[in-house]
């Protein structure tokens, strides 16, 4: 079954592959919008004999694993402390919902500021991407944890080294090793994208370089040099994924779950107390930096209430709003409608799911001058890239909803004679409520995450426009404002979420 899936999946590309050629060369897609595939693999082995296109590979290869590895560690650790401490943990969990929410690369052109134009920027922007992936995974594995375990343990009379060493790691090993892989697949998307951004070597100034240049075929070269290298790690990763008897591939990204219940009174001082700790923090690096690096958080504040009492920047709010909401209607209905009809037919999921974690995997911000290409300049452009973000985690989530499904209920709506409309109106839909809440609520934070980028590329109107345009000027005041406002809102609007979530798995 599953090497009858993967040969009709590669004969599906090898398809998609003839048809983009005849397409290319006979002018019903413009050269200024692609080359041909046979281009692209001609001008990618011309490329890769010159020394210059390896120096970069080796640039970015060396980014991305130290990132990583950072990730890892730190991550592992953070995730071990927070669940060693559930107060900590708890109070973090809007913060670490809304994570990826945030624009980090607002906070690329203050890290050159800091550490200069060298790699470190670099580094720090793929730590940043994998960071939570690697502790939420960290913390899921040790949730679920057999009590038993812990029991042999006590027989046994191990000290908490032994443990940990003989008991604990391995049976959170699974969950340890998709937070590795997810961590790769983030640390990947930082580095490039900040390459892409701005540098001066590396695969995304490369692909960057050749867009300006407008040099098509190196630009597609590259790109398909990228999707190549993450198809690759995924499918290595995959197959020793697989020797753990653990299917991770499924893309249900590990929440923060088992964390004990509070009082309101409680979670409001956990709140409180969280965010005098990032205010403190903020206020300790403005000191150390001064305004070129970061503004204060009261005059961020204050630049905000400005720009609140600006009819100008109601317009970017608005605009904003209007790409979001439309991109996350576009990802959630398509991406629901894409899990249960991959879900319910098992043979079709084999097929196409591993393309689908395999485009959550590419770094997407060096895919914004073929959205350029493709949309142009405006607000179906960023309502692409907004998409694009979102709908891999809504589908992948619900497919892996309906596969999860108690096969009981398959069995009855047989007995009950039901049609397959009816099937899914009437068993498939009400059963993944609650996991189809879940994936809009990641879904919403890496489609805002989107759009944003979005507007940063691919817009003259909207906060990314104007977070872009704050970097260009260095106007740090506004960049900070900005990226405040659009915390805030993430951290509210997935809190509604969560509770929302909780509230459905809890019944």
């Amino acid at each position: 079954m599953i090497r009858n899936s993967t040969f009709i999946r590669v004969l599906l590309i090898v398809a998609v592959v003839v048809a983009l050629e005849v397409l290319c060369r006979y002018g019903f897609i413009g050269r200024l919008t692609m080359v041909p595939p046979s281009q692209m693999v001609t001008k990618l082995a011309s490329l890769m004999g010159g020394d210059r296109f390896w120096g970069q590979v080796l640039s970015s290869v060396r980014n991305i694993l130290v990132a990583a590895f950072l990730a890892l560690v730190v991550g592992f650790i953070g995730g071990v402390i927070l669940h060693a401490l559930p107060r900590l943990r708890r109070a973090l969990e809007p913060v670490m919902v809304s994570y990826y929410a945030l624009p980090f690369f607002v906070f690329y052109p203050l890290a050159i500021v800091i550490f200069g134009m060298n790699n470190i920027p670099i580094i720090l922007m793929g730590f940043l991407y994998a960071l939570i992936a690697m502790v939420t995974n960290t913390i899921s594995g040790i949730d679920r944890i057999p009590p038993v375990l812990s029991k042999v343990s006590d027989t046994f009379r191990l000290g908490p080294v032994r443990s940990a060493l003989l008991i604990k790691l391995p049976a959170a090993a699974p969950y340890l090793f998709t937070g590795a892989k997810l961590a790769l697949g983030y640390s990947i998307a930082g580095v490039i994208g900040s390459e892409f951004i701005l540098s001066g070597a590396g695969l995304g100034y490369s692909i960057s370089f050749a867009y300006n240049d407008f040099d098509n075929p190196s630009m597609y070269a590259m790109l398909l040099f990228v999707i190549a290298l993450v198809t690759v790690l995924l499918t290595l990763l995959n197959s020793a994924e697989k020797r753990l008897h653990y299917d991770a591939a499924s893309g249900k990204v590990a929440g923060v779950t088992g964390i004990p219940a509070a009082g309101m009174l409680v979670r409001v001082a956990e709140g409180i107390a969280v965010t005098l700790a990032i205010l403190g923090a903020w206020q300790l690096v403005h000191n150390y930096g001064g305004n070129e690096v970061l503004t204060s958080p009261a005059d961020t504040v204050r630049r905000l209430m400005a720009l609140l009492d600006s009819d100008s920047f109601h317009g970017h709010m608005q605009e904003t709003l209007r790409a979001l909401w439309v991109s996350l209607l576009i990802s959630c209905i398509g991406g629901a409608a894409i899990g249960i009809v991959l879900g319910a037919n098992r043979r079709l999921g084999e097929i196409i799911e591993p393309l689908i974690v395999t485009f959550q995997a590419i770094p997407k911000v060096t895919l914004y001058p073929v959205i350029l290409l493709l949309f142009g300049l405006g607000f179906t452009a960023k309502v692409a890239f907004g998409a694009m973000h979102g709908l891999v985690p809504m589908s992948l989530i619900t497919l892996n909803a309906i596969r999860s499904l108690n096969p009981s209920l398959r069995r009855t709506a047989r007995a009950f004679r039901l049609t397959r409309a009816q099937m899914f109106g009437t068993v498939f839909i009400p059963a993944t409520v609650p996991e189809i809440v879940t994936a809009m609520r990641l879904s919403f934070s890496v489609t805002f995450l989107g759009v944003m980028v979005g507007e940063m590329f691919a817009s003259k109107r909207g906060l990314g426009f104007m977070v872009m345009n704050g970097i260009s000027i260095n106007d740090v005041a506004t960049m900070m404002a900005i990226t405040l406002l659009i915390g805030l809102f993430a951290v509210v609007a997935n809190g509604i979420l969560l509770a929302i979530d909780n509230r459905l798995h809890w019944r």
